[in-house]
């Protein structure tokens, strides 16, 4: 009865308990959400675990990060390395830097250059995605990771690191070249026909006005003359651009694997000796 007398009719009592009782139990439930977020949200990014499963097991203890100039000494000394092609000690110079200094895309992106001229191409895309969440306006980490997904005939995810890779740096005419051989490439496993004079035309359409790009698409082209039977076309166009190519660039698209058959190579031979001389 008293309490039917402080709450009034039944109606009247219950929307008294639920402006007395409910909202406020409501309201401190909601603030207490609130605070909960806010404090999380304001909490310190823990620093991030390097995934010691990428670095050789000789250095996976952990190392104190390095000063910002003595990181650029070490990383310009194991880049040293790798330029002069002595991977095999480039790889434990890299892995270091990334023990000591886990944000360090350079060290990232040497770590997967290292692994994949090893071969070790799962190793290599994995410590290139490192490099490519590191920084994502390093053209090389992209192209890099490319190769790696292209070794291991992920061609979709190479071809959209390549396209990456070319969007930061459209000049780079190796990067442009596969994209091209991987198109070749997907013909050959779908054993599609070659027209060449159609692929002629649509490297016209893509061709930069870069006059420095005109001997990868003289390979390219080589590339689909190949696949077509026309050895002769082929051999002139691998002539052509060993001409108009540095020798290092011309030597580096020859050992594509899209050149690995033995038509190809017996090509290349044929391309690549001298004339014979013709007797008077």
């Amino acid at each position: 009865m008293a309490l039917q007398t402080f709450f009034g009719s039944k109606t009247k009592g219950g929307e008294r308990i639920t402006i007395f009782v409910v909202l406020p139990l409501v309201s401190a439930l909601t603030l207490a959400c609130i605070w909960v977020l806010v404090r999380e949200a304001n909490k310190p990014a823990p620093r991030e675990a390097v995934p010691t499963s990428l670095i050789p097991v000789s250095h996976a203890a952990a190392q104190p990060a390095l000063e910002p100039a003595a990181l650029l000494q070490k990383l310009a000394e194991a880049e040293a390395l790798e330029k002069r092609g002595a991977f095999s000690a480039a790889e434990p110079a890299f892995a270091a830097i990334t023990l000591s200094n886990p944000e360090s895309d350079r060290g990232w992106g040497g770590l997967g250059r290292s692994h994949l001229a090893a071969k070790k191409y799962r190793e290599a895309a994995a410590a290139l995605d490192q490099a490519c969440r590191l920084n994502f306006m390093e053209a090389r980490h992209f192209a890099a990771r490319g190769d790696a997904r292209r070794a291991m005939d992920d061609l979709k995810g190479a071809i959209r690191d390549y396209r990456d890779a070319l969007s930061l740096n459209p000049g780079n005419v190796r990067t442009s070249n596969i994209l091209l051989f991987i198109a070749l490439e997907t013909k050959v496993k779908r054993g599609d026909a070659y027209d060449t004079g159609l692929f002629d035309r649509d490297l016209e359409k893509v061709r930069q006005p870069n006059p420095g790009a005109e001997g990868g698409w003289v390979m390219a082209l080589a590339v689909s003359e190949i696949r077509a039977g026309n050895t002769n076309e082929a051999a002139e166009l691998l002539k052509k651009a060993s001409q108009i190519l540095p020798q290092e660039q011309y030597q580096a698209l020859l050992s594509d694997r899209i050149f690995a058959d033995k038509r190809s190579q017996d090509l290349i031979r044929k391309a690549t000796e001298p004339a014979t001389p013709v007797s008077p």
